[in-house]
């Protein structure tokens, strides 16, 4: 299947939204504006999301305690409880809510919702690096997410999945959504975070990374900041498993979508084959 499969809408495009860019509503409501208009315009649109912040904020006044290795939560069963809670429930509703207010026939559903991802528990050589209940995709059905498209709606997707037994998992939102992104073949998987793109030498903000191709993606991994790191690698699977290309923009600047996607204006990081 590619991006192509739905008579009337020349493109598809997979947005990831997440990081501190969904901690304001201003950006909320700037990003279901953007997706609207990409709608109007013919663009098959599919919003994948994670929540970072919140489930942070959660876990704090639980005071349950989290870390990250490798810019991946370590998620203890305890853990995961909030996390599921915090994705699907508070921000996947609030995102189709914020969808629905514009117009836009929004859909929640989450990642184990008709099996559409399937995920194996994330495995370390090392028993130190050890992550918990956190898993990977090792499977993307693309039926139920085709079906929403062919019917004009915008599928909003959770990262919460489940492995072939049925053990719920917590899988980077990142990484569901370059896998989706690829299963689809689009033509664009946009990364919306809190920075302007790769850069190569962070913090120097001169070393901003406008262009890359898949060699420099692997050469940079081992370089860049533990939460770019996600990214990049989703970015990597996303484009060697049929995406096009990814783009990395700053989503908590209003209007980002548009901006950069919708339009000729050059902006964030490009990644191609």
């Amino acid at each position: 299947m590619t991006g192509r499969a739905w008579p009337g809408r020349s493109r598809t495009i997979v947005v990831k939204f997440g990081g501190n860019a969904m901690t304001s509503p201003e950006l909320f409501e700037s990003l279901a504006g953007d997706i609207s208009y990409a709608h109007d315009v013919g663009y098959n649109v599919v919003l994948c999301h994670g929540g970072g912040p919140q489930i942070s904020r959660m876990l704090k006044s639980l005071d349950i305690q989290s870390e990250f290795k490798g810019g991946l939560r370590v998620t203890s069963p305890e853990v995961l409880e909030v996390v599921a809670g915090v994705l699907n429930g508070e921000v996947n509703r609030k995102l189709v809510s914020a969808l629905n207010s514009y117009g836009v026939r929004a859909v929640g559903i989450f990642g184990d919702d008709n099996r559409t991802y399937i995920a194996r528990r994330k495995e370390f050589l090392d028993p130190s690096q050890d992550l918990g209940l956190v898993g990977e995709i090792a499977h993307v059905n693309v039926d139920l997410v085709k079906i929403l498209l062919e019917s004009e709606l915008v599928p909003v997707v959770s990262p919460i999945s489940s492995d072939s037994f049925g053990q719920t998992l917590n899988v980077n939102a990142d990484s569901a959504a370059g896998a989706l992104a690829a299963a689809l073949d689009a033509d664009e998987l946009v990364l919306m975070t809190d920075v302007s793109g790769v850069y190569s030498n962070w913090p120097d903000k001169t070393s901003l990374v406008n262009f890359m191709n898949l060699t420099e993606v692997e050469e940079l991994i081992p370089q860049v900041s533990e939460g770019m790191i996600p990214k990049l690698i989703a970015s990597r699977d996303a484009v060697a498993g049929g995406a096009r290309k990814v783009r990395i923009i700053n989503g908590s600047k209003a209007n980002a979508l548009r901006d950069h996607v919708l339009s000729d204006v050059q902006g964030g990081t490009v990644i191609t084959p």
